[in-house]
């Protein structure tokens, strides 16, 4: 079934209702996101992208959050920014595989380690200058990809105490993208499902453990059925698309609207890479320690790193392998930029440390100031 037809008749009425009760101006845009209010990107970051979008067009651009899955949930969103049933909203290739399959293979590569900065701007270097085909995928759901961040590094959070893989064996583990066989490797059983469905599935017992960052352990509730979380970080994925727009809404813009837009991707970028994933990361996990008991669990690293690396050495060929099922043209050179990119912002990396600043920066001068606003 394509996503277009995937969305609900609720979601439509809902939608249309809502766009109803608005001003007529064209320029009195809506953001969808099934994120809930309370998570970073809704609570922080995109409050401060608008408020600056709206003062650098003189108030001619404005933005609406609509948070908590009103309009679209994470596979919906693609049709309902294709038909303009929102503006704009957050994009995950993962949940839609079949639909955005270039992206996708970025998507599903797993980067190890815990540099976000590195991963981040990689990832989105990549999907941006590297990807024709990405692009042309945007291009056919009429939308227009800005703003892209890894989420992670990613940690077992489970029902029950987990050490070592053969305390993990058997586990039903939610896993999507890249991340399935991962956790086939590691012996778990991997579970399909949204960060949202996630939370009913741990509650019921259908699931044993959240892979995911710390702040989901929060926001989706987690921490509260879950008693402990590993100390081994196990791979970043991404990009999420933090601002995909309708392109009928992005062509509507003027060039200089347009170069405003481009200046708050690399913004939005920034905070959801250092100041989420990094900054709020920790200081949600000291949180849940303290207020939720939660217990953080020192695990056999050697064991789970040998797995890494098992998966790390054959993840290219499968990727490759993935993507021409569904006709990517050249996936070898995706994931080759990828991993060219991931090598360069490593080094661009050190001079960025925490930075928001630097990292938005960074992300303007190395990726956005290559891209012609009028053609994209």
């Amino acid at each position: 079934m394509s996503t277009r037809r995937s969305l609900s008749a609720a979601a439509v009425v809902m939608a249309a209702a809502f766009a109803a009760s608005q001003p007529t101006s064209a320029q009195e845009l809506v953001y969808g996101s099934w994120l809930p209010a309370g998570e970073y990107l809704s609570r922080v970051a995109l409050p401060k992208i608008f408020e600056g979008i709206a003062r650098d067009t003189n108030g001619a651009v404005k933005w609406k959050l609509v948070a908590g899955g009103q309009l679209a949930d994470p596979k919906t969103t693609f049709s309902a920014v294709q038909d303009g049933l929102m503006a704009a909203g957050i994009g995950i290739a993962s949940y839609v595989p079949s639909t955005v399959p270039a992206v996708n293979t970025i998507y599903s590569t797993i980067v190890f380690g815990d540099n976000n900065v590195a991963a981040s701007g990689a990832a989105l270097e990549t999907l941006t200058l590297n990807c024709p085909a990405c692009l042309a995928e945007m291009r056919k759901l009429n939308a227009v990809p800005l703003a892209g961040w890894v989420a992670g590094p990613y940690y077992l959070a489970c029902r029950e105490p987990v050490r070592s893989l053969a305390e993990l064996k058997g586990k039903r583990v939610r896993a999507t993208g890249g991340n399935n066989e991962l956790m086939t490797m590691l012996g778990a059983v991997p579970v399909a499902a949204t960060l949202v469905e996630a939370v009913g599935l741990l509650q019921r017992g259908g699931m044993d453990c959240q892979f995911g960052t710390h702040g989901w352990l929060k926001v989706f509730g987690y921490g509260d059925v879950v008693k402990s979380v590993t100390d081994q970080p196990l791979g970043m994925t991404g990009p999420a698309i933090g601002l995909m727009l309708n392109r009928d809404t992005w062509n509507k813009f003027t060039l200089e609207q347009k170069k405003v837009h481009l200046k708050y991707a690399a913004q939005l970028s920034a905070m959801l890479s250092l100041g989420q994933f990094v900054v709020e990361e920790e200081r949600i996990l000291k949180e849940l320690v303290q207020t939720k008991g939660l217990s953080v669990l020192k695990v056999n690293g050697q064991e789970f790193d040998a797995v890494a690396s098992k998966y790390e050495a054959i993840q290219r060929a499968r990727n490759v392998e993935n993507a021409k099922k569904f006709h990517v043209p050249n996936p070898e050179a995706i994931v080759d930029a990828y991993a060219a990119n991931r090598r360069k912002w490593e080094g661009l990396s050190k001079g960025i440390g925490r930075d928001v600043d630097k990292f938005a920066a960074a992300i303007q001068r190395e990726i956005y100031d290559k891209v012609d606003p009028g053609k994209f």
